[in-house]
């Protein structure tokens, strides 16, 4: 006993240095003037630049700088150096038209490298989206669903008695989806308390992945559907998955593109209504209290989910994917997965033109649910002018919690306000 002790203290020291050692020496920072990194349209901006080693700022240090307009390359790279009290500014001319400038200080010490970068935003709630809505989106999709009815469930339940506790009762579900042989697979965690509850479809962000019950939502009391998007078993081995990521599901985002009967998230997105049909079936749901979860790629599915299937009462979607698809073929950002950035891509007309009826923005357009959201200004995936190009056609009832230094995550008060968001709008205690 006394050896297993020293091992796993052993192993909690290397994991504390491993921890430790994955923080950058000096860090380099770009301060905006404006403590909400937001200018109006034509706003100079000034920046700040410092950088600090071992919490102190350094003196005669260069610094240099770079700025231009987000995911693209930089219009203006300079150098300034710090003074006696360790600062240094220089500053950045307002865009003309609403959107975000990246910012990017550099340090080299000792001959390493230390760098950030800050995006500062230029009337981001006045950004407009470049993606179309085709004349026939609504009827496409309700099109698709009406034929994804006629397919019946058939459901597969397994309980799971290694993962399931005192409190929370898992199961391992497969359910037929929008036809024959094709089907969702998803991990439901259901409380044990008695009588019918609030629900979630909690959907995955982009991976081809094992899931693992229960699900910490089912802690406060939701019934908790976590679903798989690719149309395989959620309880393989990894090595499974890691095959299938990259081999047959390598690139899985642009599979079938030339063609929106083919295109991968067509079956996607049905399975996911149809896993809404699965939770309205069960007896402990209250198919009147469901709501849709998610981040990146579920953020985006959460949004989706909710705009076609009017069961769903509320919604979270954080840093939402597939948002403003054209962006680059317009000259500026687009969302993940960063479509249309080779202008002589193959058949690229005919693939805008699918993007269209799978771009989140045009989901977004026919939102009636309420939701909660939440990024920040420094996500190099979902960038926020993508995201923000969603939110800002959003006529149903909305909140949006930024944490504005944040990058593809977000900081736990943001999921806070989300849980209680939740909690109130599907009226949880």
């Amino acid at each position: 006993m006394k050896q297993l002790i020293s091992l796993l203290a052993i192993m909690v020291a290397l994991a504390a240095v491993a921890q430790s050692s994955s923080h950058q020496y000096i860090t380099v920072v770009a301060e905006p003037d404006h403590a909400d990194w937001t200018y109006k349209t034509g706003q100079q901006a000034e920046i700040t630049a410092y950088a600090i080693k071992e919490n102190v700022r350094m003196t005669g240090v260069e610094i240099t700088y770079s700025y231009g307009p987000e995911k693209h390359d930089a219009v203006k790279t300079g150098t300034v150096k710090t003074d006696k009290n360790g600062i240094a500014r220089f500053k950045v001319p307002g865009m003309k038209q609403p959107g975000f400038t990246s910012v990017r200080v550099k340090v080299n010490y000792e001959g390493h490298d230390y760098s950030s970068m800050t995006n500062i935003a230029f009337d981001p709630f006045k950004l407009k989206p470049t993606t179309e809505m085709p004349k026939d989106f609504n009827e496409f999709w309700d099109n698709a669903m009406k034929k994804a009815e006629q397919v019946p469930m058939e459901v597969v339940s397994r309980h799971s008695d290694e993962e399931s506790t005192a409190s929370i009762d898992v199961y391992y579900v497969r359910i037929q989806s929008y036809r024959k042989g094709n089907y969702v697979y998803g991990v439901l965690s259901v409380p044990k308390s008695p009588g019918r509850k609030a629900a979630i479809l909690r959907l995955p962000g982009a991976a081809v992945r094992r899931f693992n019950g229960p699900s910490d939502l089912a802690s406060e009391g939701f019934v908790v559907l976590e679903i798989g998007v690719h149309g395989i078993p959620v309880d393989q081995d990894p090595e499974i998955y890691r095959q299938l990521e990259t081999g047959a599901l390598a690139g899985y985002t642009s599979q079938g593109i030339d063609n929106r009967d083919s295109y991968y998230y067509k079956r996607s997105i049905l399975g996911c209504v149809r896993a809404i049909d699965y939770l309205c079936s069960l007896d402990c749901v209250d198919s009147k209290r469901i709501a849709t979860y998610g981040g990146s790629q579920g953020g985006m599915l959460s949004i989706m989910t909710a705009s076609l299937d009017r069961r769903v009462k509320c919604l979270f979607a954080y840093f939402p994917a597939f948002c403003e698809l054209t962006g680059y073929y317009n000259g500026r950002a687009g969302g993940w997965p960063h479509m249309f950035r080779n202008a002589d891509e193959p058949n690229l007309q005919a693939r805008i033109e699918v993007s269209r009826y799978y771009d989140t923005v045009n989901f977004a357009r026919r939102l009636k649910a309420p939701g909660i959201y939440a990024w920040g200004f420094n996500d190099p995936a979902c960038c926020p002018t993508s995201t923000f190009s969603a939110y800002n056609v959003i006529e149903a009832p909305k909140q949006l919690h930024l944490g504005r230094d944040t990058g593809h995550w977000l900081y736990p008060w943001q999921l806070e306000k989300a849980m209680e968001f939740l909690k109130q709008q599907l009226n949880v205690k």
